[in-house]
């Protein structure tokens, strides 16, 4: 299982996608890291979420979890 935060422009045509793989990351690795997105995607639209992703390449498994930031 892997987590991550993911931030993905609303408005645009060819919207601003980030990702970042927080699953071994601190809590203050993580709040440095969430900041660090907002502050990309400053004056932006966009969608922010916690995904927990439950696969791992196998799409047969678990489905992914996704929470709104």
């Amino acid at each position: 299982m892997k987590l991550y935060y993911e931030a993905k422009e609303t408005s645009e045509e060819e919207p601003e996608f980030i990702r970042v793989d927080i699953t071994d990351m601190t809590d203050e690795e993580k709040a440095d890291t969430l900041k660090a997105i907002k502050d990309v995607m400053a004056g932006k639209t966009y969608r922010l979420t916690e995904h927990t992703c439950c696969h791992d390449g196998d799409p047969q498994s678990t489905p992914c979890v996704m929470v709104e930031i």
